[in-house]
């Protein structure tokens, strides 16, 4: 074994193809019978193209058996010869037909058939080549037959154009500042220069290989090395290394066997990884470039079905902290086959630096004008720690910097998160209460209905039980413990099963119960009796009233955010009625505006508008009190109806309409809507490939959605805000899992009720098969600041003491003003407030670090020390190295010339 592959720190990288239910199966793929190379990938989607030549789209986490049918197709005029993700934009796919014609589409629609956002004609003719440059924004490259355009995507139109090629121009690719461009030629030459100039350049390589198949090159990061693929004059396939500041030799030159399918190369800059792939084979050739060379690593055979095109899938998506350098999708010709590149670890708590450096970042180092003017540019780069946030922030809380972020209100706050993508509720974290802080042996009725079949106030919380008569157990919050099997219950007087279930906002004793009986019945209920413990559930009840009017099932009951007595209802039978529960009659009735029946219905902020999700897929805006559709829009493409609920919080323009549905491949998806505009989403966000009911619960005060799916254990949670542009957006924040049983149903508890103290953003009771389980989500805070009020994360919340508004005024289309508590104890200070105390670092910790480096630093010269001993002590006949002489075994499996070891011994001695 060479010294090179002995201090290689790739040199155990392994891969393998996933398991069929993590591949892409059950489509048909087109499969390429030239060189082309039909497959491409974002960090969010992947794209190829289908049997009928028809450009498909679909999400990387819609793994397993799909269809066709279910695939949404970009349409075209033309037979698509090449296409590829934006490196700016991950959201923009561009592709390219073999008439010349660039098309720009946006993967964030949910349309079935895709239209581009722009196209326009490159003017290049049997068009086959794209390649987008890699700082400057909207540059790209087109080539086709004797000829390249450099075009500039956001003006629709050719920049450049050099038509001085012989034959047809085979492959394209940029150096590492995109400011030269390396080109192929059906001739058998490459061509390198820079497309600015006036003056371009001369053939570079006249015959780089001497076969007739076509010629491929490649540029290698950072590097001066290129790449050229092709055959041999015995059409053998061979690769070759050049420097460009000397192309009169190669650096290097080997064969790769007599098969007939051409080589793919993929160069992964980040780890100088070169893995060489060939049509029709299984096996996997991977290079590390060092010193200008190419040291075979591994020659793998991962499995699968014969490749017929390969791609990258972008390091931003990799599971880094399972040190995964690099993924490959590999289409085949029945699908698409994942193939994970790994480095063994044994600490896979800790993010390997020396692995993943700085990589290219979706941002653009300059624009398309600078480019054209002659600048050029590095790109740019950042990590992909997934804690580099954290570390950054930590660092911060001990300075300045952390103090200023902390004093700005929580609306600057969440703005400039959102214009820096990080989100200090990243660190939010729950926690779930062992078995002697839950209510457990319960027998909630678990029925069909996608409601969330709990509802709970600071005081109580109810859910229906099992049994005749329309049961329904109530328990003070606090009061833990078994529940006997022979405990109180609330007898409503339903003749069906309790189906929905809701608290007054302003009054803590007032509950409503729709059933099954089609009725809604509203009772008081009393704390009396109930101090023993759960077993003993409530005092006693008192039926206020009763609402009849609905002719099926009621499948939700919501309170009005600011009227004390006006409630909305829907039903089976696509009624949604609004009620005076003080004269128990309907204000009024919106169900002729749905043609079927209705998922669940969502108050806007104040209450003026009412938002409706339907099984037809449509979203409606209707105004209560008028009775008009205001709005309307379909949502999701999938084949359930969407789920609507409105996020506001206090302020001028700070609400907007979330929606919640399946996307085309049936993976559940969040998207976030102007209420006035329903016809684009502000964003779509993919949340994984369940199949339960998602039960969103928006906390006003932080701007946190908490997402709990039914049947499911984990919740994930993102924070809602604006960006600088006015767009809406929403930024995962973290994901927490339940230990238990999985969920069926989920209530927040008021915000009144967290401890600000611990800095607790949210309490909430989660109900499983057996039990009520508290939980609490937490955001980690220093110690010496939690004695402060944290301003900074928690907002003014409404106040629950009384309404804002009469019924009879609401009626009469007045909205009222709500009025406003805030949660800061009177006696603790604002954190933005805190004086800001500059101190240096303490001896204590300063001497500390000291020692641990000296340490850490100690026991890496034991190591290599011994390490360095017993290779010193084994007998010659036993040293690998020596066994050949000079000449160095290549690698296990690896086809390759041999590698002339230059630090052999070559006759020195002492006597020299």
């Amino acid at each position: 074994m060479s010294a090179w592959i002995r201090s290689s720190k790739v040199r155990h990288v392994h891969g393998a193809v996933s398991t069929p239910e993590n591949s892409y199966s059950e489509i048909s793929p087109y499969i390429p019978v030239g060189d082309s190379n039909l497959i491409g990938s974002s960090p969010s989607h992947l794209a190829f193209l289908r049997s009928d030549k028809n450009l498909s789209l679909l999400p990387l986490t819609s793994v397993g058996k799909l269809g066709d049918a279910a695939l949404p197709t970009f349409q075209h005029t033309s037979a698509v010869e090449a296409f590829q993700f934006s490196p700016h934009k991950s959201d923009h796919l561009v592709s390219l037909t073999g008439s010349g014609t660039v098309s720009i589409f946006s993967t964030d629609t949910d349309n079935t058939n895709h239209r581009p956002i722009s196209s326009f004609e490159s003017g290049v003719a049997k068009a086959s080549t794209f390649a987008h440059h890699p700082t400057a924004a909207n540059i790209a490259a087109v080539a086709g037959h004797s000829s390249v355009s450099i075009v500039d995507l956001e003006a629709s139109s050719t920049a450049l154009s050099d038509t001085s090629y012989a034959d047809a121009v085979t492959s394209a690719s940029w150096s590492y500042d995109g400011s030269t461009l390396y080109t192929s030629c059906k001739d058998n030459s490459v061509k390198i220069y820079d497309p600015r100039s006036a003056e371009t350049s001369a053939t570079a390589l006249a015959t780089p290989h001497k076969g007739t198949k076509p010629l491929q090159v490649l540029s290698l990061g950072n590097s001066s090395s290129i790449l050229t693929i092709g055959t041999s004059q015995m059409r053998e396939r061979e690769f070759g290394l050049w420097d460009v500041r000397k192309l009169s030799n190669a650096l290097q030159r080997e064969r790769m066997g007599t098969s007939n399918g051409l080589m793919t190369p993929l160069f992964d800059i980040d780890t100088n990884l070169l893995f060489l792939a060939g049509k029709g084979d299984t096996n996997i050739r991977i290079y590390e470039l060092s010193a200008n060379q190419l040291h075979p690593v591994q020659n793998l055979s991962p499995g699968g079905l014969p490749q017929r095109s390969v791609c990258f899938v972008p390091k931003r998506a990799l599971d880094v902290m399972d040190v995964e350098v690099a993924r490959m999708l590999k289409l085949t010709d029945k699908g698409v086959e994942q193939i994970p590149f790994k480095i063994p670890r044994r600490d896979k708590h800790k993010f390997c630096e020396e692995l993943f450096p700085l990589s290219a970042a979706y941002e653009s180092a300059m624009d398309a004008k600078s480019y054209l003017e002659g600048k050029n540019a590095d790109p740019v780069l950042s990590s992909v720690d997934p804690s580099a946030g954290e570390k950054k922030e930590e660092k911060v809380v001990e300075e300045e910097e952390e103090e200023e972020e902390a004093s700005r209100t929580s609306s600057v706050g969440s703005a400039n998160r959102f214009n820096n993508g990080a989100s200090k509720f990243r660190h939010v974290h729950g926690k779930s209460q062992p078995m002697s802080g839950r209510y457990f042996n319960l027998q909630p009725n678990i029925s069909t209905m996608d409601g969330s079949l709990l509802a709970a106030n600071e005081k109580f919380f109810a859910l229906p039980w099992k049994g005749g008569g329309g049961q329904v157990y109530v328990s003070k919050v606090g009061s833990t413990g078994k529940v006997e099997p022979n405990c109180p219950l609330l007898n409503t007087g339903h003749t069906k099963a309790v189906t929905a279930l809701s608290f007054s906002r302003f009054d803590n004793s007032i509950l409503a119960t729709g059933s099954d009986d089609c009725n809604i019945r509203i009772f008081s209920v009393t704390e009396e009796g109930g101090d023993s413990g759960p077993t003993s559930g409530v005092g006693e009840h008192t039926l206020i009233g009763e609402l009849k009017g609905h002719r099926n099932s009621i499948r939700t009951l919501d309170w009005h955010p600011t009227c004390r007595d006006v409630m909305m209802t829907s039903s089976l039978d696509t009624a949604v009625k609004i009620w005076d529960v003080q004269n128990f009659k309907e204000i009024t009735d919106l169900g002729h505006h749905h043609p079927e029946t209705i998922n669940n219905c969502s108050w806007n902020f104040d209450g003026s508008l009412i938002a409706t999700g339907s099984r037809d897929k449509f979203v409606r805006i209707l105004d209560p009190r008028t009775n008009e559709e205001v709005h309307s829009g379909k949502a999701h493409a999938g084949a359930r109806g969407p789920r609507v609920h409105f996020c506001g919080r206090r302020g001028e323009d700070q609400e907007v309409l979330l929606t919640l549905g399946t996307g085309i491949s049936g993976d559940r998806q969040m998207c976030l809507y102007d209420h006035r505009n329903l016809s684009k989403p502000y964003c779509t966000k993919t949340i994984d490939n369940g199949n339960g009911v998602i039960f969103p619960l928006f906390e006003e005060s932080t701007g946190v959605v908490y997402l709990a799916g039914r049947g499911d254990r984990n919740v994930k949670y993102y924070e809602i805000g604006k960006t600088e542009e006015g767009n809406w957006d929403a930024n995962l924040c973290h994901e927490f899992s339940f230990d238990g049983d999985p969920l069926i149903g989920i209530s927040p508890l008021p915000q009144t009720t967290v401890d600000v103290t611990s800095v607790e953003v949210l309490k909430a009771l989660r109900l499983s098969s057996s039990e009520v389980q508290p939980a609490s989500f937490f955001l980690p805070r220093n110690t010496d600041l939690k004695e402060f009020f944290q301003d900074d994360v928690y907002g003014d919340v409404r106040s629950a003491s009384a309404p804002a508004v009469e019924v009879s005024d609401w009626v009469n289309g007045h909205n009222g003003e709500m009025s406003y508590d805030s949660l800061r104890p009177g006696d603790m200070p604002l954190l933005s407030e805190r004086k800001v105390a500059r101190t240096s670092r303490s001896k204590t910790q300063a001497f500390r670090q000291e020692i641990e480096f000296k340490e850490k630093e100690d026991t890496q010269k034991n190591d290599m020390f011994l390490k360095m001993q017993k290779m010193a002590v084994t007998h010659e006949q036993y040293n690998p190295n020596k066994s050949a002489g000079n000449v160095v075994a290549a690698p296990n499996g690896v086809d390759c010339v041999p590698i002339y070891d230059s630090d052999s011994d070559g006759g020195w001695s002492d006597d020299d």
